[in-house]
């Protein structure tokens, strides 16, 4: 993004599955009950099994745990639920603290080779992106236990 741009004008990002945004250490993953229930199909478990396996309560929601090196519970050269991950994983960078100036997406450009290349994405979508990121998240205490 040039100097004084915003993500007003569009944004180029593709995704080349690097793992950068899925092995923060001690990053979170929230995602809603049904983004859950979802994964948890996926994996064969009961929703009860895969909640007290692979996730924890975080700032008063439910998220998806890490290893204990850091990255995502479900990264391991790649994300193994990348087709039915969670909101807030696919609409990495355009997160409103990343997308906010363009200081910060130049920042983020720094470890992610996906910003800066690929898809031009529109004003319109990244609205978009960023009106799912309004997600009511699954809330803590909903675990069965």
């Amino acid at each position: 993004m040039s100097k004084g741009k915003s993500w007003h004008q569009g944004l180029n990002f593709e995704c080349h599955q690097c793992g950068h945004c899925c092995t923060f250490p001690g990053g979170t993953v929230f995602a809603t009950e049904k983004e859950f229930q979802r994964i948890s199909e996926h994996l064969n478990l009961s929703f009860e099994e895969f909640l007290d396996t692979y996730t924890d309560d975080m700032d008063g929601y439910v998220s998806l745990i890490s290893k204990p090196e850091g990255p995502c519970i479900f990264y391991d050269n790649g994300c193994t639920i990348y087709e039915i991950r969670p909101t807030q994983c696919r609409t990495y960078p355009f997160w409103n603290h990343i997308v906010k100036s363009p200081r910060k997406w130049e920042e983020e450009a720094k470890t992610c080779k996906g910003i800066n290349r690929g898809k031009r994405w529109l004003n319109k979508e990244i609205k978009q992106l960023l009106k799912n990121m309004d997600q009511k998240w699954m809330p803590a205490g909903r675990q069965s236990g």
